[in-house]
């Protein structure tokens, strides 16, 4: 048994088909095939059932998968183990959205570099969907997202913090000084907000929606640069962002809050890796700068 064989088998479950697999591992589509014959002749067992073109494990298939994941990630561990923890040289590959991207992502990724130089980190951006799906096929390590709170008995999660989402404008915008201001005259104003597959804008929606209400954008965009710009400019426009986004914004007093108590929301930041995943050193020591090093004020 070929240590390339298991590790074939394994992306095979991962990825879904044999084709996406080849594609992952660098290997041809018949080399896959190969590696998985020789496997199924060696084991005396067949590891898929194969319905025209869609494949899944059989019992036998599924057993073997949790122990070639053993095998693995016990490989994974012995060679780590040779490494001292400030030597650290590996790769870690972060899904994240664009919020979190553009806004604490600078910091924390500063403070990893300068304590792990020889790491390499790759980020990817993506929808919330998007990063499940990349998580659950190992095309990322874990995923460093800003929504509701996620539960899922795949998935272990090491860090769930709280944070608020605010209604924003120009200092000079009527609602600035305003208190208790009511809905019906905040949707009075034109507003700029995300696009509606961003997690804060679906709370906004389904939030107003129980209200019996609903509200209409004259722009939207996912580029939140985008839309704090054109607050600034407009003294009449309204945005809805999470503060860790706009923190510095609001300390340089360049856009200002509004008050609106019937529609106070919070979204978790939260990162999580698979239950079968291997954590590496290098994953182990992100997390412990995430959780530690990086906090909104």
């Amino acid at each position: 048994m070929e240590l390339q064989e298991l590790e074939t088998f394994v992306t095979i479950v991962q990825q879904g088909s044999f084709s996406k697999a080849a594609e992952k591992t660098g290997y041809s589509q018949a080399a896959v095939t190969i590696h998985i014959r020789n496997l199924e002749k060696e084991l005396n067992i067949r590891l898929f059932d194969r319905l025209g073109k869609k494949i899944s494990l059989t019992s036998h298939g599924k057993i073997f998968y949790y122990h070639s994941l053993q095998a693995l990630n016990s490989l994974t561990l012995a060679k780590e183990s040779l490494t001292q923890e400030n030597d650290l040289s590996g790769a870690i590959r972060i899904g994240t959205i664009d919020s979190l991207c553009s806004s604490l992502f600078c910091n924390l990724i500063q403070m990893f570099h300068n304590q792990y130089s020889k790491v390499t980190v790759s980020i990817t951006t993506d929808t919330i969907d998007g990063l499940i799906t990349r998580l659950n096929k190992n095309d990322v390590d874990f995923v460093y997202l800003a929504d509701k709170k996620w539960e899922h008995t795949n998935w272990i999660k090491i860090l769930e913090k709280e944070e608020k989402v605010i209604f924003l404008t120009s200092p000079s915008h009527p609602l600035v000084n305003k208190k208790n201001i009511s809905i019906t005259e905040l949707l009075s104003y034109p507003f700029l907000l995300t696009e509606k597959n961003a997690s804060y804008r679906q709370l906004l929606d389904q939030s107003l929606a129980q209200m019996n209400t609903k509200i209409c954008p004259f722009l939207e965009s996912t580029n939140t640069d985008l839309l704090l710009d054109l607050i600034q400019k407009d003294n009449s426009g309204i945005t809805f962002l999470p503060e860790y986004v706009v923190q510095k914004a609001l300390e340089n007093q360049t856009i200002k809050k509004i008050d609106v108590p019937d529609l106070e929301m919070v979204i978790w930041r939260q990162i999580f890796y698979h239950k079968d995943k291997w954590v590496s050193k290098e994953m182990k020591a992100f997390f412990e700068i995430a959780q530690n090093g990086i906090s909104t004020p």
